[in-house]
Formats: structure tokens, sequence, C-alpha cells
């Protein structure tokens, strides 16, 4: 991948978690027709579904190494995106169950890729780390 290629990537992931992250703290609220600010707070629920899942894993992947401090912080982090997923998605329509099938989705999906493919966790954690939430 060239330098340019390298740079607008990273340019467009740093967009991206500051989208997000404007999104989860300033509670951007949306009406109806605001396609932008749906479109902002649909990246903040996914973003935060992920998060709470690359937490997760981190958390028990500390823990099986014997660290419960670092294992605990991660903890803690997985449930304030967990929080923040139900948030985001009551703002974007979303009822607790539904929210809570894809909590549920998101493990079953996400956690095998993180697992799998160390760059797709990288980045994950970049992101989440970029937004507090890791």
């Amino acid at each position: 991948m060239s330098n340019f290629a390298n740079s607008h990537r990273t340019l467009l992931r740093c967009v991206s978690a500051l989208i997000c992250g404007a999104a989860i703290l300033f509670n951007n609220s949306a009406s109806a027709g605001d396609d932008a600010a749906a479109h902002t707070n649909r990246l903040a629920y996914d973003t935060a579904i992920r998060c709470f899942v690359a937490d997760a894993y981190a958390s028990d992947e500390r823990r099986k190494v014997g660290d419960e401090v670092k294992a605990d912080s991660y903890k803690a982090k997985s449930r304030e995106s967990f929080d923040l997923a139900y948030t985001a998605g009551d703002k974007i329509g979303l009822t607790d169950k539904q929210v809570g099938r894809d909590l549920d989705f998101a493990q079953q999906t996400e956690l095998p890729r993180l697992i799998r493919d160390q760059h797709y966790l990288l980045d994950t954690a970049s992101t989440c780390k970029a937004l507090g939430l890791m």
C-alpha cells in the first residue's frame, strides 16, 4: 500500500473517530430529516458495539496471563461501551431488545474476527482508544 493510501486511511480513521466521539460526547440529537446526524448516531452505535466486544476480549486475555488490574480496566471500558451502545441505539430509534440482539450478534461475529485478524484487532483497539473506550 502506498504512503498516500496509508495516510489517507489514517486520516479517514481519525475523522471517523472524531465524528463518533462528538456524537457520544455531545449527546448529538437528530431530527428525523437530519441525515448527517442520523449517520453520526449510527456510527457512534456501531463503534460502541465494536469497542464493547474488543474490550471484553482484551479483558479475558489479560485475565489469562494474571493481570487482574488491566483485566478489570478493560472490563470497565467494556461496560462503558455497552452503556453507550444503548444510549446511541435509543437515539437511532432502536428498542433495548434490538440493541441486545445487536450486541449478541457482534459477540458472535466480531470476536472471531478480532481473534484471527491481528490487523483488525489493532485497528479496532486504535479507534476505541482514540475515543476513550479502551
